[in-house]
């Protein structure tokens, strides 16, 4: 459950972080030219939460530097995950970085095996 949180989280973290940039807004259904720096400033900073929130399920499970390189591994796979999703489905990825990060949150609260 822990690779499955700490995955889900990290990948509903970039989606916050991506839906925040002028690049990738429009792919998730945004308008960044049309929000105000306010707005794209928590949705940046919510992502970075997320992540952090990422990497303390990492730490409840493993010690601090098996758990900083799960964590790394994690990462990469999410954003790859993510860069694929932005590549071949642009239009799925609000709802499918919404589901992640509710089920990402449910399994946070399953206690670690």
């Amino acid at each position: 459950m822990t690779y499955g949180a700490a995955l889900l989280l990290a990948f509903a973290a970039f989606a916050a972080i991506a839906a925040s940039m002028d690049r990738h807004g429009d792919q998730f259904g945004m308008k960044t030219q049309a929000l105000s720096s306010g707005r794209i400033l928590w949705w940046r900073a919510g992502g970075f939460v997320l992540l952090g929130v990422s990497l303390l399920k990492c730490l409840q499970h493993w010690n601090t530097s098996i758990a900083i390189a799960a964590w790394l591994g994690l990462l990469t796979f999410a954003a790859m995950a993510l860069g694929l999703v932005l590549t071949y489905a642009p239009h799925k990825a609000r709802q499918l970085a919404c589901c992640t990060a509710a089920l990402g949150a449910l399994l946070w609260l399953v206690p670690p095996l």
